[in-house]
């Protein structure tokens, strides 16, 4: 079993604020899934214990399954799983086999060192039960993350993307979201080759429908293959949305000399969301790949040079926005054949990525040409004072 974490906390430059942890777990070898989720859960529980992370601390989780029509009701009822929820994250359950294991985890956490937040368990209405979501408020920003949102109406992928893209706003109705507050979505899709395109054509449609266009900016996203236990769900969304930014907290984020515009091929979000706080800056990477800045897909067929590249152009992201690769605090890398795996790794492992925690599973990326595909969070403390901390 493996276990990586990593935190940033403002306390090394001398200042008081919110540190903030992942968590990557992973079991090893055979075993069986119960055993693999004993593991899992004992180990997450124990780092949490040597952190000294509260249960308030925790967020959200996000749990990769190798088989969910098999697995997903046994995690469900397991009491590890019990014990997860009965802290209190929202909590997201996908098939994406972890490449050598049936369980994976990533966790987030927050500690404060002062009493200013307050973490809210929120109820997600118009989808299935299994959505969770949370909300931390924190001086003038509402902080919600909403996981694990399932079309309730059922239909095709374009017709669910369209339900759940309507969540956000239903839940303004107790002073919850807009469609113009999301920041970052992951957009999980059963068979990508073929339902891809109705769900990127719905998204479309609904961010024009509500005014939300290149000028105000889209969200960051990750669109990438994997499904629940019922194979009808098509759509599996995942959301985090801000309220209180003020204007320039929310930027967008491109590398024009590597990756060409996405608006450019009609799809609705961007390379990457720079928010900037008080004390610190978040840099949302959406999913990126192996692209050149004419939208090309580089190095067919070669997975080791288009992790090269995707690397690249992860760098290249972040040195726009004044960043760089060791501010990541995560990566997920996601891969079109599992059995490119141990390259892949041995590729990270040799560059500036190699000290970053890390999930590599395997999901078929939106465009068959592509072989990987990767996304993460970048911290760093240079942020405005023009603004409230985070």
């Amino acid at each position: 079993m493996t276990i990586t974490v990593s935190t940033w906390s403002p306390t090394a430059s001398g200042a008081l604020g919110a540190e903030e942890t992942f968590i990557v777990v992973k079991p090893q070898g055979l075993g069986s899934f119960a055993s693999q989720i004993a593991q899992t859960f004992d180990l997450y529980e124990a780092e949490q214990k040597r952190l000294g992370l509260d249960a308030a601390s925790a967020i959200t989780v996000t749990l990769f399954l190798s088989d969910a029509a098999n697995q997903e009701d046994e995690l469900r009822m397991h009491e590890a799983f019990a014990r997860l929820v009965a802290i209190g994250p929202a909590v997201t359950v996908v098939q994406q086999p972890p490449v050598g294991a049936k369980l994976g985890l990533l966790a987030y956490h927050v500690r404060r060192s002062q009493g200013t937040a307050t973490r809210t368990a929120l109820t997600v209405n118009g989808v299935k039960l299994k959505a969770m979501g949370v909300e931390v408020a924190t001086g003038p920003y509402r902080i919600r993350y909403l996981k694990n949102l399932i079309a309730a109406k059922g239909g095709d992928a374009g017709a669910q993307t369209d339900q759940l893209l309507g969540i956000p706003d239903m839940a303004a109705r107790s002073g919850g979201i807009s469609l113009g507050e999301i920041i970052r979505t992951w957009i999980y899709v059963a068979n990508i080759d073929v339902n891809y395109a109705p769900v990127s054509s719905a998204r479309n449609r609904i961010f024009d429908r509500h005014g939300i266009t290149r000028d105000v900016g889209f969200p960051a996203s990750t669109g990438i293959d994997g499904h629940s236990a019922d194979r009808g769900d098509l759509v599996l969304l995942d959301v985090l949305a801000i309220q209180g930014l003020e204007p320039g907290q929310n930027r967008r984020m491109e590398a024009l000399t590597h990756m060409n515009a996405t608006v450019e091929y009609g799809v609705t979000f961007e390379r990457g969301r720079e928010l900037v706080f008080g004390d610190r800056r978040h840099l949302y990477v959406s999913g990126t790949a192996s692209i050149s800045n004419h939208g090309e897909i580089l190095h067919l067929g070669d997975v080791v040079r288009q992790t090269g590249r995707a690397v690249e152009n992860v760098a290249a992201l972040l040195a726009g926005s004044g960043a760089q690769l060791t501010d990541l605090r995560y990566l997920i890398v996601y891969l079109r054949d599992a059995i490119d795996a141990e390259v892949v790794e041995a590729t990270l492992a040799e560059g500036p990525l190699a000290a970053v925690p890390r999930m590599i599973v395997h999901a078929p990326v939106c465009r068959p040409g592509w072989l990987v595909e990767m996304e993460g969070i970048a911290i760093d403390g240079k942020g405005d004072a023009r603004f409230a901390p985070f």
